[in-house]
């Protein structure tokens, strides 16, 4: 089978984020069992899970937030309305962390995988 061809625009085309996508994409080649378990033990399945964890800590992150707004509305202590202003602030900040890293860019390789940051800079 034949996959079109990918470069840094069309790569948001594709599906991500699967185990099973892999094992798809290689069963013509090579027998799913291998796969699955190469993944596993290579750890993409638990940086898959991880991935998903953090989008939903980020949206836990964010009902958080509003929650806080809503209580310093209507709290009357000046000392509270300024411990939810710093706690509101840091989750902020750290929501917009996670957040960049789950929208960063496909096209990228580990830091410490040279061969892989080599192929990407030849494609």
């Amino acid at each position: 089978m034949t996959k079109p061809e990918m470069d840094r625009t069309s790569i948001w085309n594709c599906s991500q984020n699967k185990p099973t996508m892999i094992v798809d994409d290689l069963s013509e080649y090579i027998p799913s069992q291998l796969v699955y378990e190469s993944l596993l033990r290579r750890g993409v399945f638990k940086w898959f899970a991880v991935r998903r964890h953090l989008i939903r800590l980020k949206n836990t992150w964010k009902m958080q937030i509003t929650d806080s707004i809503h209580e310093q509305r209507q709290t009357q202590s000046n000392k509270r309305k300024h411990w939810l202003r710093g706690y509101r602030f840091g989750l902020e900040q750290a929501r917009r962390e996670v957040r960049g890293l789950c929208h960063s860019d496909r096209w990228q390789a580990p830091d410490h995988d040279r061969l892989a940051q080599h192929w990407l800079e030849i494609q």
